[in-house]
């Protein structure tokens, strides 16, 4: 169970599992700290301000809910709970869509792009 249930009584929409595993097997472990900012920021942004107040104590505590997600989503056994609490807030194809935008088929770590 992610973060969105410790801060939304509100019953989620079904979420499709089979497609959150084909998303986490898609993201390089490389990948997930900057997949985790991006969403995290996204979920903070798209957060009513009764659910940031409930959060953070603020209802305008955006920089403290990044920290305390940031927080939770860190240990890698959560990254499928984070794309489960992506679909649920932001939804399904939002989700895919911010994923999509990062190019991350197309970045390689190992690999530094030369500056112009």
């Amino acid at each position: 169970m992610g973060a969105f249930h410790m801060i939304s009584n509100k019953p989620s929409p079904p979420i499709n599992l089979d497609l959150v595993d084909q998303v986490c097997k898609h993201i390089h472990t490389q990948g997930w700290s900057f997949v985790k900012e991006q969403l995290i920021n996204a979920i903070v942004d798209a957060m009513p301000t009764h659910i940031l107040e409930k959060l953070t104590g603020d209802p305008t505590g955006d920089d403290r809910a990044i920290e305390i997600l940031d927080d939770y989503y860190k240990p890698n056994e959560r990254n499928q709970d984070l794309i489960v609490d992506s679909f649920k807030i932001l939804g399904e194809e939002q989700t895919i869509y911010l994923l999509d935008l990062l190019q991350l088929d197309k970045t390689n770590t190992n690999e530094q792009t030369p500056k112009t």
